[in-house]
């Protein structure tokens, strides 16, 4: 059964974080979900990370699930601001409750693209990061003509969300009502591949570059938002880290894997152990081979 905590930021808002407590001094993994996904859809993934001794958060984005409140034309919060102050109001939160345990960030789709920001500015805090259907949305990196899917939609959702002052996803079906400088963020990586996101006051690409954190990035089978080559293309902005990289072939979609998360769940948990005994991950067990 899930803890569920709120996190309250600066201005208000609130953050809402289901905790699954581990065993006292377990690795903790903290959760970043995709744009317009629940916490509480990751809730089998989480159970399976706990079957492997760990313990888990799963925070939901500033503004949607049981966060509060809902963005309207006067949210002024993007890529820069999740990075510097959300993410760190959860990870301060939970190191209260699980002090002296080592955190790792996992971050799934524009989950793990943010999550690259925050651990490039906090790398001390973090023992690794787990990259799971997270790339980068640039259309280049995509095969053939499935890059148009990134291209289009997510700058037809900027525009939207210019012309309305907030993204009514919502209403749409797609991605959640959401800031229109969140979505401005996403449509110009898509375009462009670079991390410039609004209100930085940092180079991000140079500060990531520099992460030298373990790193593990999984793509999975049939998933068209986070293709193999979009993986490798975020995985590619990190020279610095010690990248593993996995791509779990099953045919699943870019969610669809947090329903059938145990293979998954398996290879983070020893990756993890892996990681904190100060070995080299072997690479997934079973049969197989799909490493680099």
């Amino acid at each position: 059964m899930a803890d569920r905590l709120t996190v309250s930021l600066p201005d208000g808002a609130e953050l809402a974080v289901l905790h699954w407590p581990g065993p006292v001094g377990a690795p903790l993994v903290v959760v970043w979900p995709a744009i317009g996904v629940r916490a509480r859809f990751y809730r089998r993934f989480a159970a399976a990370l706990a079957e492997h001794g760990l313990g888990v958060a799963v925070a939901d984005l500033r503004g949607y699930g049981d966060s509060r409140p809902r963005p309207d034309s006067s949210a002024r919060y993007g890529y820069h601001e999740l990075a510097t102050v959300d993410y760190p109001a959860v990870f301060g939160a939970l190191r209260e409750r699980a002090p002296g345990s080592a955190v790792f960030l996992l971050g799934h789709s524009i989950g793990g693209q943010i999550g690259l920001m925050y651990a490039a500015r906090n790398a001390s805090e973090l023992d690794g990061v787990l990259l799971v259907a997270a790339g980068t949305p640039y259309f280049r990196t995509y095969p053939g003509l499935t890059g148009l899917i990134p291209l289009l939609g997510t700058n037809a959702v900027a525009g939207v969300a210019r012309l309305r002052g907030y993204w009514p996803g919502d209403v749409l079906r797609f991605a959640g009502r959401q800031s229109r400088v969140l979505v401005g963020d996403w449509a110009r990586m898509a375009r462009t591949g670079r991390y410039r996101p609004a209100g930085a006051d940092v180079d991000y690409e140079q500060l990531i570059a520099g992460l030298r954190l373990p790193v593990l990035a999984v793509s999975v089978g049939n998933d068209l938002l986070a293709p193999p080559g979009a993986v490798d293309a975020l995985c590619g902005l990190l020279p610095g880290a010690e990248v593993s990289r996995w791509h779990h072939p099953e045919q699943l979609s870019h969610t669809a894997w947090a329903n059938r998360p145990e293979p998954i769940a398996r290879e983070i948990g020893r990756w993890i152990d892996s990681t904190l005994a100060g070995k080299p991950w072997p690479g997934p067990a079973g049969d197989s081979d799909a490493v680099s």
